[in-house]
């Protein structure tokens, strides 16, 4: 802790949330109330860190997904890669929209990473989850729409292994004055079906000029052959309401689904508590 003092660091830490570091060796784990060590005792990739500020290194997106992925479930390790490779910030509470910003990293480039990795601990599990990362999410409810979309049904999904988010689609040519653009960008996008879904939250679709926005590019967007789904605050704010939304969704996609067991009844409830879970932070 002494050396950790040495140097002053642009966030803060307490017992609640401790500081994790990463040592090289058993003699070094020395837990404290607000210190946690981890020891990583073989060869580190290139790329693993980034400096920070002073003497201190903070670890690369593509090495935290590596570390973190170890000893969490499926949804957490793809949760966190839809976090590192998406174009919105969340706050230091570990949860929430702050604001946009660029991705700090890209399937692609934790892919590269892993295959420098390829016996460390966790390596397993990341590269398994890496599968279902849908990089380019804008919100954290775009990453539930799209875990509940791409996830196996094992684990609460509905297995459709292609998703794309923040998709751009072009806008026919003599719709280009009253679009006012020539391309709009879906939010979370099924290519088999060539079909839309967009979150309308409350915060960015209120109000008579975004309601008529929101409106106009639908209409676009239908005219330009491409589905669209409306996914409302209302619509996700119960299991049952999201399930019902998940029906509709299938049947105006055109998306078979075969019945359900229990088992995978249950799971995906289970992934809906844990989106909706207000305590829950990502780290």
């Amino acid at each position: 802790m002494r050396d950790v003092r040495l140097d002053a660091l642009s966030f803060d830490y307490s017992e609640k949330r401790p500081l994790h570091v990463l040592v090289c060796d058993s003699d070094s784990v020395r837990n404290q109330r607000c210190l946690v060590a981890h020891r990583w005792s073989g060869v580190l990739p290139p790329g693993s860190f980034y400096e920070l500020s002073g003497s201190n290194l903070v670890s690369s997106p593509e090495f935290t997904f590596l570390q973190m992925a170890a000893g969490r479930s499926l949804r957490e390790v793809v949760e966190i890669g839809d976090y590192l490779c998406g174009l919105f910030s969340i706050g230091d509470s570990g949860h929430g929209y702050t604001g946009q910003r660029d991705a700090l990293t890209t399937p692609e480039s934790i892919a590269g990473f892993l295959d420098q990795a390829p016996g460390a601990y966790g390596a397993k599990q990341a590269r398994r989850a890496l599968r279902y990362v849908v990089e380019r999410t804008a919100s954290p409810r775009e990453i539930m729409l799209c875990s509940a979309l791409v996830l196996p049904k094992s684990e609460g999904g509905r297995g459709i292994r292609h998703i794309v988010a923040n998709q751009e689609v072009k806008v026919p040519e003599h719709l280009w004055e009253f679009a006012g653009t020539d391309s709009f960008y879906c939010d979370v996008y099924i290519p088999s079906a060539r079909g839309d879904v967009e979150y309308d939250s409350e915060q960015y679709h209120t109000g008579r000029y975004r309601l008529d926005h929101t409106q106009k590019r639908r209409n676009i967007l239908e005219v330009s052959g491409v589905k669209t789904m409306s996914a409302t605050p209302g619509q996700l704010s119960s299991f049952e309401y999201f399930q019902n939304f998940m029906w509709m969704l299938n049947k105006r996609f055109g998306l078979r689904e075969r019945g359900l067991t229990d088992v995978q009844l249950g799971a995906r409830r289970d992934l809906y508590e844990f989106f909706n879970d207000p305590h829950r932070i990502l780290f």
